[in-house]
């Protein structure tokens, strides 16, 4: 069972334990890219403080949503804000790796895991618009590594990029990558599969 699968148990009363915060579901989402940003100079200073803040920005991604059914104002507009915001807090947190100096494997699979979520994320979402799969089962495809499994890999990541410990870093950012594009693959064949059944190609 998924991470996010057993967190969305929750996810109800989180909600509404943080329904009076006197902010609209869309700026939770955009503090949770603010956040982001900020982790990312502080990762590339090799403070603790990155981490700490990326950790922030993940669980305040998770609040929108729930909030915002908390308070009644789900909208299309602000679930397309999320998953704009997911793909730019992911950025921000590979950036600073991007940028330092260091050891050559490193630099592929960061390029490869990106490519690998963000492709999985479009890839969905345009199979929904495009109508090559149903609504209702497209929100039902699942990935062989869901977001919520990547992001807790990329902070453990950020961790030991902060403590110098490119030893561990470099095999769990190519496990992390391998995932990613295994996922991106495995939806092409779901989509695949359900389409066929769909429009009985």
């Amino acid at each position: 069972m998924a991470i996010k699968s057993r967190l969305s148990e929750h996810q109800n009363r989180v909600g509404q334990f943080f329904k009076w915060l006197p902010l609209h579901p869309n700026d939770i989402a955009l503090i949770s890219v603010v956040l982001a940003a900020a982790g990312a100079w502080y990762v590339w200073q090799l403070s603790l403080w990155g981490p700490v803040l990326f950790l922030l920005s993940f669980l305040v991604d998770g609040l929108d949503g729930a909030v915002a059914r908390a308070k009644n104002l789900s909208s299309a507009f602000g679930a397309y804000l999320d998953g704009t915001a997911d793909r730019i807090v992911e950025f921000f947190a590979l950036l600073p790796l991007l940028l330092s100096p260091l050891p050559g494997l490193l630099i592929p699979s960061l390029i490869t895991l990106f490519f690998g979520s963000a492709m999985t994320a479009f890839s969905k979402a345009y199979a929904d618009h495009r109508e090559a799969v149903d609504h209702k089962k497209a929100a039902k495809l699942t990935t062989l590594m869901p977001r919520t499994e990547r992001v807790i890999g990329i902070w453990a990541g950020l961790v030991l990029f902060v403590a110098g410990r490119f030893d561990i870093l470099i095999p769990l950012m190519w496990l992390l990558a391998a995932g990613s594009i295994l996922s991106f693959l495995w939806l092409q064949f779901a989509v695949w599969r359900a389409g066929k059944t769909q429009h009985g190609i």
